[in-house]
């Protein structure tokens, strides 16, 4: 079993994302090549009378690979297996292609091997065109805004150093120094499905524990009739496999990377609107404008801070 992120939640109803047009919501973009291997779907409200189509592809306009599952009427999950390349660089999108029995509030995951540097999207579309005051879909604006999504999405999680979303890794190994507690290469860590030290498998509140505190942190105690002990010294002794992350993406986080979007798409414009980053402008409408440039460094990475990555 490779890694698991979700897919980006629809709540409501699912119509509006297939007519007049099928929309095409950005996922995750892939810094190292893998391979897609199992979508799963789920509504909150079965579909009546009709199905729901949901699609994961290599291309915004559905002209690339996919694996494609199909709610039927009356129930409410569906899954796809199936071997997808993605290029290095590449990026993956949700598509609903057919929706015909009033379905309601989409979820779903995705499952991927060897994908060491995915980068999943933390603002959205829509959430970026409600805090610019932009109505209305055009598609050339609109894919300027997706690629800044991407963009500013790939900026936060190389300068944090970790992965938002909830994901499970298998097999991850840990090095120990000796002491009482090992650190997890990402975190918070949701639940640990299995761990061995040197190939031997332990037992949680019996041979190691995690209290809260720990899990928002990534570290896991060793113990021994309740009491603390050093965890075996060694390089690579401990091995894992976990979930980690968030369930959904921390609201400051969506802020940050929402407003990076925002600043940087308005760069580009000319305006005597009071948007965010704007630093100076004239009476004149046809003068030019400036914009912020320390916005990233001013008010972002401070933001950023608590989610640095310990882990080296």
């Amino acid at each position: 079993m490779g890694d698991r992120a979700a897919t980006p939640p629809i709540p409501g109803g699912l119509t509006g994302f297939v007519t007049p047009s099928v929309i095409a919501i950005p996922v995750a973009y892939f810094a190292r090549a893998t391979v897609l291997t199992r979508a799963s779907f789920r509504v909150n409200d079965a579909p009546s009378g009709g199905t729901v189509t949901v699609e994961l592809n290599t291309a915004a306009d559905g002209s690339g690979s996919d694996i494609e599952a199909t709610i039927a009427d009356g129930e409410n999950f569906a899954t796809q297996t199936g071997s997808v390349a993605i290029a290095a660089g590449g990026y993956l999108y949700q598509r609903i292609t057919a929706e015909s029995g009033s379905a309601m509030s989409l979820s779903g995951e995705y499952e991927i091997e060897s994908a060491i540097g995915a980068t999943v999207f933390l603002t959205t579309l829509a959430h970026v065109k409600l805090d610019a005051k932009i109505a209305g879909t055009d598609a050339d604006r609109d894919t300027v805004l997706t690629q800044l999504i991407q963009a500013v999405s790939k900026q936060i999680q190389t300068h944090t150093g970790r992965q938002f979303v909830s994901t499970a890794t298998t097999g991850e190994r840990i090095t120990s120094d000796g002491s009482n507690l090992i650190q997890t290469h990402h975190y918070p860590i949701i639940s640990i499905a299995a761990l061995t030290l040197n190939g031997t498998a332990l037992v949680e509140d019996t041979d190691f524990e995690i209290t809260e505190r720990d899990k928002m942190l990534g570290q896991i105690a060793r113990i021994s009739s309740d009491s603390p002990i050093g965890w075996l010294r060694g390089t690579r002794v401990v091995q894992i496999t976990y979930t980690h992350g968030y369930a959904a993406i921390p609201d400051d986080v969506m802020w940050a990377a929402t407003t990076m979007v925002v600043n940087r798409f308005h760069e580009t414009l000319r305006s005597g609107k009071g948007w965010r980053g704007l630093s100076g402008s004239a009476v004149d409408p046809n003068a030019s404008v400036t914009y912020d440039k320390e916005l990233w460094k001013n008010e972002i990475v401070p933001l950023l801070a608590p989610y640095r990555s310990m882990v080296c």
